[in-house]
């Protein structure tokens, strides 16, 4: 059963205006509708992170690798919770596995490269959530 589209696409759009508290709300309800849904721990971990809510982002984004293990997006964009939260063991661990899984995840690349001393922060990309 796919998560209510109501559920989904205000979540997502109350995501896009940048009004977090509500987005959260819609994708948490969503969650509960469908939690085999992948994309949805992505959204929500993204608005969490959006939020400056570490903590909460990579517990749903470690649920998401749970739920999707063989999902390469999912263990970059754990990936990318755990770099903004200076752990950066586990963040490089996570986009060895994102590239052990699709080599060719160009986004997990320039992560793993910006681990290195002159490298920065890793940008989230859109679509599909990205944290």
């Amino acid at each position: 059963m796919a998560a209510s589209a109501s559920a989904l696409e205000q979540g997502l759009r109350y995501l896009r205006e940048g009004s977090i508290a509500e987005s959260v709300e819609f994708l948490l309800k969503a969650i509960v509708e469908d939690p085999s849904d992948v994309e949805l721990y992505l959204y929500l971990g993204l608005a969490y992170a959006k939020q400056e809510e570490l903590d909460k982002a990579i517990h749903i984004l470690e649920q998401a690798v749970d739920v999707a293990p063989a999902s390469a997006k999912a263990h970059y964009n754990l990936g990318v919770a755990y770099h903004r939260g200076s752990n950066l063991t586990q963040a490089k661990d996570e986009y060895l596995r994102a590239l052990g899984l699709d080599p060719t995840y160009a986004a997990a690349k320039r992560a793993l490269d910006s681990l290195s001393p002159q490298g920065g922060q890793p940008e989230a990309a859109g679509g599909g959530a990205e944290a």
